[in-house]
């Protein structure tokens, strides 16, 4: 199975992103500051460290406890969880706002088309794992994705590039320009994949195709076992590249693409 690869879904009207591909460090290492606290939306347990009596949430308090819980993601957990500011603010959820909660939980999306952020809890992010390694992550500011998404690119060409090599030196990656980024963002509103696996290595240089979600596909699901599956349900529309020799990423696109004004990705 192909798994050195990014999949990116952005929905900009409703502040939220799929994903695959990007992992827990990515998340942490990118995010513009750790949660202080986060409710455990996901019935564990033994992975709280307080409980919150009026609302019967498990919860984790601390900044490096809540670090050590999301690095410490594992794949059989599905980690669902949110963060929240004070603890009178979870105490003052009424009944229906905690029923809420919950339906959001279950079914993966806010109840009635609400928004998912909550005035008495100060939240910011909602981060709902899935069976299948998909995660849906909701972020009150977008832009917070920015960071994360340019440290998994890095951290998967790096990996594509050693894994190449017996004795692979250390590679310094640039960070991807911001008009790179958001071009690759305005790619994703119907599923971006991105293999490194199918990367061309040539001239000091890592071509990376650019596949989008066939419309054909419609809802249903992407196999990525080989890249036969994988081009079979895909588009190739670009090739994103990073020249070693200059350090500096470029996009190409294979043909024109629909015009966006991308400022409705921030």
């Amino acid at each position: 199975m192909l798994s050195n690869l990014i999949y990116l879904q952005i929905s900009s009207t409703d502040d939220f992103c799929i994903t695959w591909g990007i992992s827990a460090g990515d998340f942490v290492n990118g995010i513009s500051q750790i949660p202080q606290n986060v409710i455990l939306l996901d019935g564990h347990i033994e992975r709280a460290n307080s409980y919150n009596a009026h609302s019967k949430f498990s919860t984790i308090t601390g900044r490096s406890q809540v670090k050590e819980y999301i690095i410490g993601e594992h794949k059989n957990f599905n980690d669902k969880w949110m963060d929240y500011q004070t603890k009178e603010g979870l105490d003052s959820l009424s009944d229906g706002e905690i029923a809420d909660l919950l339906y959001f939980v279950h079914m993966g999306m806010p109840r009635y088309q609400r928004n998912p952020f909550s005035v008495k809890l100060g939240n910011e992010i909602v981060y709902l794992g899935g069976n299948n390694g998909f995660k849906r992550i909701y972020f009150k500011n977008l832009a917070e994705l920015d960071h994360i998404v340019k440290l998994s690119i890095k951290r998967h060409l790096r990996s594509q590039r050693n894994s190449k090599r017996i004795f692979p030196r250390p590679l310094l990656i640039k960070d991807l320009d911001n008009e790179i980024l958001y071009d690759l963002f305005h790619l994703s509103s119907r599923g971006l994949i991105i293999p490194f696996e199918l990367a061309r290595e040539q001239h000091r240089r890592f071509d990376i195709p650019l596949l989008i979600v066939k419309k054909s596909q419609g809802q249903g699901k992407v196999i990525w076992g080989n890249e036969t599956q994988l081009r079979s349900a895909t588009d190739q529309v670009g090739t994103l590249t990073y020249n070693t020799l200059s350090n500096k990423w470029s996009i190409e696109f294979n043909e024109q693409q629909d015009e966006r004004d991308l400022n409705d990705l921030r």
